[in-house]
C-alpha cells in the first residue's frame, strides 16, 4: 500500500484532526460511562484507556483514507529497522536527562507566571505517579499512539508540502497545543522539536517512539530523586546530564548529518 494522499493533513487540516481526536475521547468517555466500565477505574487508568481507544478509532479512518499499512507508516525507508536502531540508540539515549533538564528550567519560568491550582497540581501528581497503570500509558502508550499520529501522519505530510524547518515548527506546535494546558505546552513543544528533527533524519518512527518512551519514563521515575538516594549530588547529576546531551547530541549530528547531504547530492544529481 502506499500513501494516496500524502498532502493529507496540511497544518490547518492537522488542527482539525486533534478536535476530533478530542471529540472522539468525549464520545467513547460518556459511552464508557453509560456502561459503567469506568467505576472499576481509577482516574488515570480511565484517562489513559479512553485515550487509546479514541486513538485508535480515528487511526481506523486515517489508515483507510490514506491507504497506508503500518509497514509504510513506521519505517518508511529501504534502510532495515535494526540498522535504523544500531546507529541511533545509544545517542538517542543520551540526551534524555540533558532535555528533561533544559524543558524543566523553561517550565519554571512557566509555573512562576501561571501558578496551577490544587487540581491540576493533584492531576499531574496522578499522571507522575509510578505506578503500573500511569508508567504504561505514559512510557509505552502515549509514546506510541502521539508519535504515530504527530509525527507519522502530521509531519510526514507536512515534509511533503513544507520546508523541513516548516514542516517539523508546524507539527511541534500543534503538539504543543494538542496538551490543552500551558503547563505541558512548552515541554511537547521542545520535544516535538526534536523528535521531528529525529524522524526527518532517519524517516522513521522508532528513533523518535522510543525518545519519547525515554523521556516520559525519565520523568515519571523522578531522576532527580533516585539520585539523591544513590548520594549523587545535584551538582554532579546536572553536570552528567549536560555532559550526555552535548555528546549524544554531537554523535547524532556526526551519525545522520552526512547521509542527509548524501541523500541531498543523489537528489539534485537526478534532476540535472
Amino acid at each position: 500500500m502506499t500513501d494516496t494522499h500524502a498532502t493529507f493533513p496540511n497544518k490547518f487540516e492537522a488542527c482539525y484532526l486533534v478536535a476530533a481526536l478530542i471529540a472522539v475521547e468525549f464520545v467513547v468517555a460518556i459511552a464508557l460511562r453509560e456502561t459503567s466500565l469506568l467505576d472499576y477505574m481509577d482516574r488515570q487508568g480511565a484517562s489513559g484507556f479512553i485515550t487509546v481507544v479514541g486513538n485508535g478509532l480515528l487511526f481506523v479512518f486515517l489508515m483507510a483514507y490514506k491507504q497506508l499499512n503500518y509497514r509504510s507508516l513506521f519505517h518508511p525507508t529501504a534502510n532495515s529497522v535494526t540498522g535504523t536502531l544500531g546507529s541511533v540508540f545509544l545517542p538517542t539515549l543520551m540526551i534524555v536527562p540533558g532535555l528533561v533538564l533544559f524543558t524543566g528550567i523553561l517550565n519554571i519560568f512557566v509555573y512562576s507566571l501561571l501558578p496551577m491550582s490544587a487540581d491540576q497540581e493533584a492531576m499531574f501528581a496522578d499522571m507522575l505517579e509510578a505506578s503500573a497503570i500511569p508508567i504504561f500509558f505514559g512510557c509505552v502508550a502515549a509514546p506510541l499512539l502521539e508519535e504515530m499520529l504527530f509525527r507519522g501522519v502530521m509531519l510526514r505530510s507536512f515534509l511533503a508540502q513544507y520546508s523541513r524547518k516548516q514542516a517539523i515548527l508546524w507539527s511541534s506546535l500543534i503538539f504543543g497545543l494538542a496538551h490543552l494546558n500551558a503547563y505541558q505546552f512548552v515541554t511537547a513543544f521542545v520535544l516535538g522539536l526534536v523528535l521531528g528533527w529525529l524522524y526527518e533524519r532517519t524517516h522513521s518512527l522508532w528513533p523518535s517512539i522510543i525518545l519519547h518512551a525515554a523521556f516520559n519514563a525519565f520523568v515519571t521515575l523522578n531522576a532527580g530523586a533516585i539520585a539523591a538516594q544513590l548520594g549523587i549530588s545535584i551538582v554532579l547529576s546536572l553536570a552528567a546530564a549536560f555532559v550526555c546531551a552535548v555528546s549524544g547530541g554531537l554523535l547524532l549530528f556526526h551519525i545522520l548529518e552526512p547521509a542527509v547531504a548524501r541523500e541531498r547530492t543523489s537528489d539534485r544529481n537526478r534532476q540535472e
